[in-house]
């Protein structure tokens, strides 16, 4: 069976940076796979990205691969890294990418991967990233790349916690629909329930529902969504819009109703 092979960007869609990024990988000898994740991630956001791969990355079949290039500081001192995640490999830079995968799962192995000599100063993908998943496609082990590395760079993941006046979180992750994912987990809900909604920011979320459909369309509501967290929405409509909300806007359930 062929290789998988996923890549995850910012590079937006109909990208000429994915397309360039593809056609090195068809130089492989093996075949493989393709699986385009997504390429509208938020650019140069790694803390959103991270989260996002943490989250869709490891419910891939076991020895998937993970091309995933979010990289602000491409061509700086900051390593491109090979690593082995649980039972999936990564192939992405050292800034923070891989901190919510490595906190799901286990950080196994780490190594630095070669930079050649004519990598483009601004495009790492398609001259590091790229050109390793070929050699590994070939049959070249990851340890025929360079020293082991680590630890990994960590972003400062602060997860929810509880305090005298409630429990604090913060959104995470924006999805598609402008739907605020937060890192409050679905265990909390009762809580939510119990005060009657939270705190979005300085705005008061009123609704709390099961899904969507229990409220009428442009209505603020909070739910638990698919991915296990409790998340801000509106019916029909983009909580991002229209509340305000960003990846870091504080959310408190309080302790009382209000």
């Amino acid at each position: 069976m062929p290789r998988l092979i996923t890549l995850t960007t910012d590079f937006g869609p109909g990208s000429l940076y994915v397309a360039q990024m593809k056609a090195r990988l068809l130089h492989a000898k093996a075949g493989c796979t393709l699986i385009d994740i997504a390429h509208d991630l938020p650019a140069h956001n790694i803390q959103a990205a991270s989260w996002f791969l943490g989250q869709a990355c490891l419910a891939f079949p076991a020895d998937t691969l993970h091309l995933v290039v979010i990289d602000p500081g491409v061509g700086t001192a900051r390593k491109m890294v090979w690593a082995r995640i649980g039972s999936q490999e990564f192939l992405a830079p050292d800034n923070g990418l891989l901190t919510h995968a490595a906190a799901v799962a286990t950080l196994a192995e780490a190594r630095v991967l070669p930079e050649p000599a004519d990598a483009s100063a601004t495009f790492h993908g398609r001259d590091v990233v790229a050109a390793a998943a070929v050699r590994l496609l070939d049959g070249e082990p990851a340890s025929a790349f360079g020293e082991p590395w680590g630890p990994l760079v960590q972003l400062p993941e602060a997860a929810a916690s509880a305090r005298p006046d409630g429990i604090h979180g913060a959104v995470r992750f924006i999805d598609h629909f402008g739907n605020l994912l937060t890192n409050i987990p679905a265990e909390e809900w009762p809580a939510v329930v119990a005060a009657g909604g939270l705190h979005l920011g300085d705005r008061w979320i009123d609704r709390p529902v099961r899904t969507y459909g229990d409220a009428s369309p442009g209505s603020a509501v909070a739910l638990v969504g698919s991915q296990g967290v409790i998340e801000v929405a509106i019916v029909e409509g983009s909580a991002s819009r229209l509340l305000g909300g960003e990846i870091g806007t504080p959310v408190r359930i309080p302790q009382d109703r209000r």
